[in-house]
């Protein structure tokens, strides 16, 4: 007689559901999949001895680093396709048919990070854990110092133009009425009073919305309710049929208000040929699409040119 271990089968049996975008993870829906062939967790906690420590068992860790780096003598751009590719597929173990689940300390942007870039590639089974590491262990979920063992996989992405935002295609759209910016950085930088940056300041017309405003909690962090997030949004302008651009310093602050605005509590329609609603991130560099905008005002004045009517705000061309 041969015995037969039972097997998961993603065809029939998807590990996690309600999948059609990237969404919050609750603490109550991982414990019994950390071990599943076809999920992927990802400790983006900001120091890696806290993942020596202790991580949440099968985690492989990621350093939120990993997704800046220079161009042109330029810090913290997005990296490339292929160098994306190369990330998740060798260095995580993850392929185009997994599930990702990523969290971070204190539910900060490091996770939000990676799960822009994931959608950035087209990747939609992406997860964030509500609460991150804060809430798993509260709740005396199972840790672990035991490394996975991984080998390298295929990952495969298609760049979805409409998640990243060019300079020019910003700044032809400063005073449109369907457009509005929000910048996720703390209030003192918003404002100019503080900041490393040559120039201080942000770009004209965006409305400041501080990434940890939409998090409740103080050991715990977890994402505010479905309708706070929607008052708080609402306040500075966003409704579903405006195009919204996010940007901070380097683009993962405004990570973070990219996954609540699109995924997390407040979703909405993605922008098509016709012009729907749409969430960007805004990135400096010219061959990047309307989409999240990355702002780099980090180079030298020789480099950049201002964006009218702002003290500082400049993007790198």
């Amino acid at each position: 007689m041969v015995l037969f271990l039972p097997t998961f089968l993603p065809a029939k049996n998807p590990p996690l559901t309600n999948f059609n975008h990237p969404r919050l993870i609750e603490t109550r829906e991982l414990p019994t999949l950390t071990g599943h062939p076809l999920i992927r967790i990802v400790d983006m906690r900001t120091s890696v001895s806290d993942y020596l420590k202790s991580h949440i068992p099968n985690a492989v860790y990621l350093h939120f680093e990993n997704l800046q780096i220079p161009d042109k003598g330029i810090p913290d751009q997005a990296p490339d396709r292929i160098c994306l590719e190369r990330l998740l597929g060798d260095n995580l173990s993850l392929s185009n048919s997994m599930w990702v689940v990523l969290y971070s300390e204190k539910s900060n942007p490091n996770a939000t990070f990676l799960a822009w870039a994931l959608d950035h590639l087209g990747h939609k089974k992406v997860g964030i854990l509500n609460g991150g590491w804060e809430k798993w262990t509260s709740e005396r979920l199972p840790v672990t110092q035991a490394f996975p063992s991984l080998s390298p996989k295929k990952f495969f992405g298609k760049v979805i133009q409409e998640t990243l935002a060019e300079k020019k295609w910003l700044l032809n759209r400063l005073t449109a009425k369907n457009v509005v910016i929000l910048d996720a950085r703390p209030p003192s930088q918003y404002s100019g009073e503080e900041g490393e940056e040559i120039r201080k300041g942000h770009i004209p017309g965006a409305r400041n919305v501080f990434w940890e405003t939409t998090l409740e909690g103080e050991e715990i962090r977890v994402w505010k309710k479905k309708e706070d997030l929607e008052k708080l949004l609402s306040e500075s302008g966003v409704t579903k049929d405006k195009e919204i651009v996010i940007y901070s310093r380097a683009g993962r602050e405004a990570s973070h208000l990219y996954f609540t605005r699109r995924f997390g509590k407040t979703p909405f329609r993605i922008r098509s040929d016709e012009g729907q609603g749409d969430c960007h991130l805004f990135q400096s560099r010219k061959r990047c699409k309307p989409s999240l905008f990355y702002p780099q005002i980090w180079c030298p004045v020789s480099q950049c040119s201002s964006l009218p009517g702002v003290l500082g705000g400049l993007v790198c061309g």
